[in-house]
């Protein structure tokens, strides 16, 4: 593996420059925004000024200085909302920057942890620590809209073939070279509150058929034309004003007919535009992007126009938010039918882009997650791009193997190589000697490697396979299970998943199998399931305590045995954490009880007091 602490020196470098560049920014904006606060302040008080002379003197032409200031108090005003944007987003880059820092140190600030995507009885996703406080999913996550996060974890879920491997393999590598890009992603959805929303309604609305009553009476959004007519006859003399009351009472009427209905959609709509407006401008940076690989160019050539196109429908469903300001009800919606014609228009956007929306938030939801593994790729230039073979026999090789969630100050990493289906790896060693952390650090690499992200190596090739974990099974009173039966659930499952007809072979991981029973049930339990697990399309790797299953599995020329040791110097245990050949032959446990008070006397019976 290339030097960590000399590579990621750059990065690290990096984030602290953007970091301090940003801040310089965001107080220069911040400096901006008070300035012109000021000055609006000013340009208002010049109006009040203006406006008590024009009364004292009654001179009409006071009055358009007053016109005057308020041009410049809203241009002023425009002005103001640009430098606080500005500030914002300059904001949101320190903080962006902040976390890159900590996350160096695998110190988690954001609080999204995954956990909303965990799925029961999966097949590893709860071993390997893919969601949670500390987990795989904080490692890599730096999408920030509701898509982007599941899309992530649906990447870290479900393993992709070896042809799409590549694939986003090139396009992290495209995107990681332009990591201001990722960084400027990040800010501008964070300068909108509603933009890690779910657009669930939205979707919704755009397959729903239009009320037949109600499109039948579209037309009559132009009957405020006639109200005009009859409104210049009445004051050219012609008509009574009468006909002009009438004609505004055939509005309310027709605002009232389907008052509820849109009073339903725009509830069911609230804050949309917004949430629109935020994926338009996200959209608008990605048909921007200068990223060639040719995943990406798949996905820019579904989005041309979609940014144009959702900042149009936000506008419009912001202004269907008009209605609830009386005043404009009452001087605007009502003479003009507002209701009426934006609902005309929503549908006619409707009709011409509800098919291409799917497309649009899916190349939204996969730019999010490419961020994600561009952005790990960036942060750790130490890591490697695997090789992910298409071969149909299960094949792991590896050089300085390290497991991502452990610092790299304590990092210990090993070689490691596997080859061949129906094979078993068993991995002896005392507590606490690393062997649980061997089978994650596996598992959790392969589930990088086979999502298209840089692994914890110096060399990684691997072929396609299913990971498979049962390490952390726990009874359930939910269920009326004991652990023991919740694992006899877990293997059972295993082996179904081995008989299967999937492509990929099952690459199992288990450790501490059946330590529920008595070392004899144990023993031959083990024994019965390995044997078993030979015949299928599967290989994989059993941590445990049990010399004598690892005495039998020397004795198979389908299983390899592997250790972790332990060695006590000068009183103390001492772990080397490194993967050796064999059966390990030291133990720990007693001296593990002396360390904690618990006293064994030399035939390893406690000692009376």
């Amino acid at each position: 593996m290339k030097n960590t602490e000399t590579t990621r020196s750059e990065s690290r470098t990096f984030f602290q420059a953007q970091k301090d560049k940003a801040a310089i920014s965001e107080q220069r904006e911040h400096e901006r925004f008070k300035n012109i606060a000021l000055l609006r302040l000013a340009a208002f008080a010049g109006m009040v000024i203006l406006a008590v002379v024009w009364n004292k003197t009654g001179i009409a032409y006071w009055g358009i200085g007053i016109l005057v200031f308020l041009v410049v108090f809203l241009i002023l005003m425009r002005k103001q909302q640009e430098a606080r944007t500005n500030r914002n987003f300059q904001r949101n880059l320190v903080a962006i920057n902040d976390d890159e820092l900590a996350r160096l140190d695998l110190r988690f600030k954001r609080p999204e942890t995954g956990s909303e995507f965990r799925e029961k009885d999966h097949n590893y996703s709860d071993d390997l620590d893919i969601f949670g406080d500390f987990s795989l999913f904080k490692l890599l996550n730096r999408s920030r809209t509701s898509e982007g996060s599941r899309r992530l974890a649906n990447w870290l879920k479900n393993p992709a073939n070896a042809t799409e491997v590549g694939l986003r393999q090139a396009a992290a590598t495209d995107f990681s070279q332009h990591p201001e890009l990722i960084q400027q992603w990040e800010a501008t959805a964070l300068l909108h509150e509603h933009a890690a929303k779910h657009v669930g309604e939205f979707q919704a609305w755009v397959v729903e058929p239009f009320p037949m009553p109600l499109k039948n009476a579209l037309p009559l959004r132009w009957y405020p034309l006639l109200t005009l007519v009859i409104a210049v006859l009445y004051f050219a003399g012609i008509v009574p004003g009468i006909a002009v009351l009438i004609s505004l009472g055939i509005h309310l009427f027709i605002s009232g007919r389907y008052a509820d209905f849109v009073k339903l959609l725009a509830n069911r709509t609230t804050s949309m535009g917004q949430t629109l407006t935020a994926y338009s401008d996200l959209l608008k940076k990605a048909e921007h992007a200068p990223y060639q690989s040719a995943w990406w160019q798949v996905r820019k050539a579904q989005i041309t126009g979609s940014s144009a196109a959702l900042a149009k429908v936000g506008n419009l469903f912001e202004k269907l938010d008009y209605r609830n300001n009386p005043y404009f009800a009452i001087f605007i919606g009502i003479p003009t039918l507002w209701d009426m014609h934006c609902l005309a228009s929503l549908e006619d956007w409707k009709a011409v882009h509800h098919q291409h929306l799917t497309d649009w938030l899916d190349v939204l939801a996969d730019t999010e997650a490419m961020n994600s593994l561009a952005g790990h790729a960036f942060a750790n230039p130490e890591y490697i791009v695997p090789a992910v073979n298409d071969t149909a026999e299960v094949t792991i090789a590896a050089t300085s193997l390290g497991h991502p969630l452990i610092p790299t100050a304590k990092r210990i990493s090993n070689d490691f190589s596997m080859q061949g289906t129906g094979k078993t790896i068993l991995v002896t060693g005392s507590n606490m000697s690393g062997k649980s952390t061997f089978l994650r650090t596996i598992g959790l690499n392969l589930v990088l490697a086979q999502m298209g992200a840089v692994v914890s190596a110096g060399a990684f090739v691997c072929s396609p396979v299913r990971v498979f974990s049962s390490m952390r099974t726990q009874d359930s009173l939910e269920e009326s299970t004991s652990s023991f039966y919740a694992e006899l659930k877990r293997l059972r499952k295993l082996l179904e998943l081995s008989d299967g007809n999937a492509e990929a072979p099952v690459f199992y991981l288990l450790d501490e199998i059946l330590k529920g029973t008595n070392s004899a049930d144990r023993h031959r339990g083990a024994e019965a399931l390995i044997r078993q697990l030979h015949s299928k399309k599967a290989s994989g790797m059993v941590s445990t305590h049990d010399l004598e299953l690892g005495e039998w599995g020397a004795t198979e020329t389908y299983i390899h045995n592997f250790h972790f040791r332990s060695d006590v110097e000068n009183g103390q245990l001492h772990f080397d954490y490194r993967l050796h050949e064999g059966i390990c032959r030291s133990f720990n446990a007693s001296e593990l009880m002396r360390m904690m008070g618990i006293a064994i006397g030399p035939d390893k019976t406690p000692l009376a007091h």
